[in-house]
């Protein structure tokens, strides 16, 4: 069975790369232009500081998160732009995925 394989496109321009790292997520950068049918250029995206104060309970190794799914943050476009290929590889293996808006989470429980 062939794969499919990852296509880019003018509908790409304008959402978000995230990469998931197991439980934590970082923002990469938002695509502003696309290059050829393979290239897509990236303007760095970059959250502020939690916003939201942590609660923790003794437990776990050390303590235990009560409002670990509270949390939020400020992106902000920062840095220079850069080129990356945009392949079913770089989807997999970078643990990229192609979203709406940036995401931030880390998970203080693990």
């Amino acid at each position: 069975m062939k794969k499919e394989k990852f296509i880019v496109s003018e509908s790409l321009i304008g959402k978000y790369i995230n990469q998931y790292l197991w439980s934590d997520v970082n923002p990469v950068g938002k695509i502003v232009g696309i290059k050829g049918k393979t290239k897509v250029i990236i303007q760095p995206v970059v959250a502020s500081e939690n916003l939201t104060k942590m609660e923790f309970i003794p437990g776990g190794f050390s303590a235990h998160c009560t409002n670990m799914y509270e949390q939020r943050y400020d992106f902000f476009e920062e840095g220079e732009v850069f080129e990356t290929v945009l392949s079913n590889f770089r989807m997999k293996k970078a643990y990229w995925s192609i979203e709406e808006a940036p995401n931030k989470h880390y998970d203080y429980n693990f």
